[in-house]
């Protein structure tokens, strides 16, 4: 009742002061139209037609309902609307009234119709503008400096505004030349982006808000870089249709986006020109279940293949994927297979069952440390189980065959690399024995795939613990899910006799650099809110990774973003007999003979089970903060 008697008494107040307004513009007006006159008589009648029609009209578009704290143009537009209706009902009135207040005794009736409805909208607006402005200022005790000067700093800026919060905006930095020195919502332009320090130190920020949503990558950096040197805290807001949306507000940070961490412009390609040759065909995907292989499956649904054949082990993963296929209502045949690639006769049955004219081979073992230490089932996953696959492809005659490869099989230091350049010349031996159309993709890292680097660093920083990271001049080439998927439809198009497909991944990026990006992109700063912790290389791990091999690089062929590189002739016979021994040796679970085998089987792989770890007599050559916090689970790289 006491806030219904509040809210009742700050209405009357509001009504009380739009009806004095009403009356000083009608009295105005009366002065500049009618005190002229020999004998202007007595105005009392004229104001009383005036406050009476205005009210009239007031109550009809219920101006006293317009909330004075968050008045915008469309209540400005009813208050213009009103004026204007107004015009003809006074003048109809004015037709009744005693001389001299009829028009036609007016020496210029038409300022009637201007200066009163003018008035009436000036003094009416320049109120709630005037409450709105007073109540809004920023007194807050949290300076705030917003980088980004265009509609989605505006819209933060008047959010900002018009919040009961301890916010007070300090003003823009854009580097738009013509901006410079103007003010937007009342703030200005105090400079650009290489001028952030000096800004903040100047006066006195508290925080920084980056506002530009759709900033590229490599601009971004560009104003991280800017705003970290100045160690105050730093946030990113959501794109606008998110805050239209009432998806996020000022507390709320943007999620990041995978490529928001490449080096480079992300790779989009002409999707009906790579999937045209999917159309009406049966298409089997291994490990449809995981990132890469739920992609693949996605896209193959989305080009029109009649039956796609959802693979792999997991049968969570397939069961996942088939129910998302299934809701997209497609006429393509989905058919999920728990099968295991190493299980030759269960694999064949697949074959025999299905019509299968594409494969893509996206089953393995990834995790360079876990196969260090299990280099049996390295094998038997990247090795047997690819071996299956191209013998049955052979056999069976499939049109189209991609296998899924990485950049660590390029002169290769780990048991998981070196399997995988077994799987390539596998692929190349069968297909130059053969004839047949069979290609490898090579993989960067693939930013947002299951248990990546990036996905390992977010869950340590969601958590609040140290981003961890094994050395700190590791570099490695990055690509997205998309690019990955893109590369092995291009490679099915174009087809070859065991070529090799590589993205042009630009230049390589330190995980260091990386773990700061994606500190900065989750709105924190790097080793003041999330530490980072080097903890040393691990078993197998290289410092920087080749995408190619010297003899690749002097053939390989450029076709627009892609390489596309020759392999050397591979004598099919030796091949076989070795990866016989290899894969009778991993099934007896002999793990040295194992990799002595593969030693044997791939001249260039140098074992490197023993890094250098970081040890305490090493911290004091590093920052401080790469020594403090808790440890977490390091990244995969």
């Amino acid at each position: 009742m006491l806030l219904l008697a509040r809210w009742r008494g700050v209405g009357a107040l509001k009504t009380l002061i739009d009806l004095t307004l009403i009356s000083v513009a009608a009295c105005w007006t009366w002065l500049v139209s009618f005190s002229q006159l020999p004998h202007p008589g007595n105005p009392l009648p004229y104001l009383l037609v005036v406050v009476a029609v205005r009210m009239l009209l007031y109550r009809a578009f219920r101006l006293d309902l317009i909330s004075w704290m968050n008045v915008s143009r469309h209540d400005v537009l009813w208050i213009g609307v009103s004026a204007i209706l107004g015009m003809p009902l006074i003048m109809l009135a004015l037709l009744f009234l005693p001389d001299p207040f009829t028009v036609k005794d007016l020496a210029r009736p038409l300022f009637i119709l201007l200066t009163e409805p003018a008035l009436y909208s000036l003094l009416l607006c320049a109120a709630r503008i005037t409450a709105r402005a007073a109540c809004s200022t920023g007194r807050g005790t949290h300076r705030v400096l917003l980088v980004g000067a265009g509609d989605a700093g505006h819209a933060i800026a008047f959010q900002i505004q018009e919040s009961q919060g301890d916010y007070d905006i300090v003003g823009f930095v854009d580097d738009a030349n013509y901006k410079q020195g103007r003010r937007y919502r009342g703030l200005p332009v105090l400079g650009k982006i290489n001028d952030i320090l000096k800004i903040t130190e100047n006066r006195k920020v508290d925080e920084i808000i980056i506002a530009i949503p759709s900033l590229p990558p490599d601009e971004l950096r560009h104003v991280l870089q800017a705003c970290e040197q100045t160690g105050l805290p730093l946030r990113i807001l959501p794109p606008l249709r998110h805050l239209i949306s009432r998806k996020a507000d000022l507390q709320t940070l943007r999620e990041v986006r995978m490529e928001d961490l490449l080096p480079r412009p992300e790779v989009i390609l002409d999707h009906a020109a790579l999937t045209s040759y999917l159309g009406g065909e049966t298409v089997l995907v291994t490990g449809g279940g995981g990132s890469i292989g739920g992609e693949l499956c996605r896209q193959v649904l989305a080009a029109g293949a009649a039956r796609l054949l959802i693979l792999g082990r997991g049968e969570n993963s397939v069961f996942e994927m088939e129910q998302e296929l299934k809701e997209l209502k497609s006429d393509c045949q989905i058919i999920p297979v728990i099968c295991d690639v190493r299980d030759r006769n269960a694999l064949e049955r697949v074959f025999q069952k299905h019509n299968i004219n594409v494969v893509f081979h996206a089953a393995a073992h990834k995790h360079v440390p876990l196969m260090e230490k299990y280099p049996c089932e390295a094998v038997k996953n990247n090795v047997i189980g690819t071996l299956n696959l191209v013998e049955l492809a052979v056999q069976y005659k499939v049109a189209h065959f991609v296998m899924v490869s990485t950049d660590k099989a390029v002169e290769p230091t780990n048991v998981m690399g070196a399997t995988k350049r077994i799987g390539e010349l596998i692929v190349k031996g069968f297909a130059t024995e053969h004839n047949t159309n069979m290609v490898c993709v090579r993989f960067g890292n693939v930013l947002g795939s299951r248990g990546s680097v990036v996905l390992t660093m977010r869950r340590q920083i969601q958590r609040g613990l140290p981003v961890t990271v094994t050395d700190p001049d590791m570099v490695r080439y990055f690509m997205t899910i998309p690019e990955a998927v893109q590369l092995i439809l291009q490679a099915g198009s174009i087809g070859g006799c065991g070529a090799v497909f590589v993205l042009d991944m630009g230049h390589p990026v330190r995980i260091l650099d990386l773990a700061h990006d994606l500190i900065r992109l989750s709105g924190l700063v790097p080793n003041q809110d999330i530490p980072i912790n080097i903890i040393g290389r691990r078993p197998g791990e290289k410092v920087k990774e080749d995408i190619l091999s010297s003899a690749e690089s002097q053939y390989a062929e450029k076709t627009g973003p892609f390489f596309m590189a020759h392999a050397k002739a591979v004598e099919l016979p030796d091949l076989l007999r070795q990866t016989e021994d290899l894969c009778r040796a991993a099934e007896d679970g002999k793990d040295q003979l194992v990799v002595n085998l593969i030693r044997d089987l791939i001249p260039e792989f140098l074992p490197d089970a023993n890094p250098a770890f970081v040890t305490q007599a090493m911290a004091p050559q590093l920052p401080k903060e790469f020594s403090n916090g808790k440890l977490d689970t390091p990244c995969e790289c």
